[in-house]
């Protein structure tokens, strides 16, 4: 059986308002009894407690499918086991995560299986408990089936013994932990935890041993440049989208605009808003959407850059920072690839400057020379920091890992 999760004709389906999911479900049994199963999960916060089978989008249908219909209960494998959903706010992230992960203990087979649903903040945590809870407390089948602990967010399956539990994460509430299947909520915010991108290698163990489970990741665009995990974790989704990395166990969704559409700011047009909300009109309000822009235009570039983030998915980069550096409106257009060996080789004239702090500080290195023909600047830059900054600096510390893995900091 092969197949790919590459979507390389994205852009023009996601402006059509196409399934940017490549591809069937790899065993359609094992997606229609999951189906069936979240279908009837009751939205109580929902006018009337509608059930998920009579108010939600075809998309989020297809997102269940895929990720359940990958499993081939023969061998008893996910043949697609992780998957990144990058989404616009307010379209039910954490309701989907709920029904999700509540459908999952329920077809869970493995006794005393853990399921986690880990999230960088208590808020955070409880906006996929409660729904889970109060979609087992609207039908009586459910509260028999299971058991819930409010204190301590955890669901069990009365039969099983299978838990779900719901946790803010840090090192000591991952630590040894053997799930079968994790949900990870806003990626974008552990991107700012020092030390996420280890914490949640480590929750993440226990699938070696677990071929049926899997690994979700959902996320909003950060309203900073993406760092840490999140950082990695888009760069390599989008790697696997755009057919760059094959990778058929790795399925990434992503609802951002295309790169033509950023370029001539077409994500300012509302007529645009619904690339990277499929559920406008539904749980999104156009209206709203429309009201908060205007708001936005009105308190100033920090107000619209929190709103292209969480409403739009655009990542803030150099030049979309907030009290940038003017200069970063065209440093990036400037940029060409060399190494300090071929500055040395290219230029006639060379200057070099340097800035060290303390301990606590970056080492900065400076090398400029002038090309011998062209007469052009050539800039290498360099930065050097001691472990001690990681510690003192919690706040950057994940971007100064990220600066370490592109090669500009030592």
């Amino acid at each position: 059986m092969k197949w790919t999760t590459a979507c390389k004709d994205w852009e023009t389906k996601i402006i059509k308002g196409e399934s940017l999911i490549p591809l069937k479900p790899l065993f359609p049994e094992q997606a229609e009894m999951a189906l069936n199963i979240f279908k009837e999960l009751v939205l109580v916060d929902v006018a009337g407690s509608p059930k998920m089978g009579e108010v939600t989008r075809e998309w989020v249908f297809e997102f269940v499918s895929a990720i359940f219909g990958a499993y081939n209960s023969e061998s008893g494998e996910r043949l697609i086991n992780e998957f990144f959903l990058l989404i616009s706010k307010k379209n039910t992230k954490s309701t989907i995560a709920a029904g999700i992960m509540l459908t999952a203990l329920i077809l869970n087979w493995r006794n005393s299986a853990e399921l986690l649903i880990l999230a960088p903040t208590k808020e955070v945590a409880d906006n996929s408990f409660i729904p889970a809870r109060d979609m087992i407390n609207a039908d009586p089948e459910l509260q028999g089936l299971f058991n819930i602990s409010e204190h301590t967010r955890t669901i069990t399956h009365r039969v099983t013994k299978a838990t779900l539990k719901v946790v803010a994460a840090d090192s000591n509430t991952v630590g040894g932990k053997k799930a079968s299947y994790i949900l990870i909520d806003e990626v974008h915010l552990f991107g700012k935890i020092n030390g996420a991108d280890s914490m949640l290698r480590e929750a993440r163990g226990g699938l070696a041993s677990r071929p049926e489970g899997f690994t979700i990741w959902l996320t909003t665009q950060s309203d900073e440049q993406p760092a840490g995990v999140m950082a990695s974790q888009l760069s390599y989704a989008r790697g696997v989208r755009d057919g760059r990395i094959d990778n058929p166990s790795y399925l990434p969704i992503l609802y951002e605009f295309p790169k033509t559409y950023i370029e001539k700011e077409r994500y300012k047009d509302p007529a645009y808003f619904y690339v990277t909300n499929p559920n406008l009109g539904a749980s999104v309000s156009e209206k709203f959407l429309q009201t908060e822009y205007q708001k936005a235009e009105e308190a100033g570039e920090e107000a619209l850059r929190d709103f292209f983030a969480k409403h739009l998915n655009i990542e803030i980069g150099l030049n979309l920072r907030d009290r940038r550096w003017m200069g970063a409106d065209y440093w990036e257009d400037q940029g060409i690839v060399f190494d300090l060996e071929e500055l040395i080789e290219r230029s006639e004239v060379i200057t070099i400057g340097g800035d060290g702090g303390g301990l606590d500080d970056l080492l900065g290195m400076a090398v400029i020379g002038r090309e011998k023909e062209t007469r052009r600047w050539l800039l290498w830059n360099r930065a050097w920091c001691h472990d001690k900054v990681l510690e003192l600096r919690k706040t950057i510390a994940e971007q100064l890992r990220d600066y370490e893995r592109d090669g500009d900091l030592v």
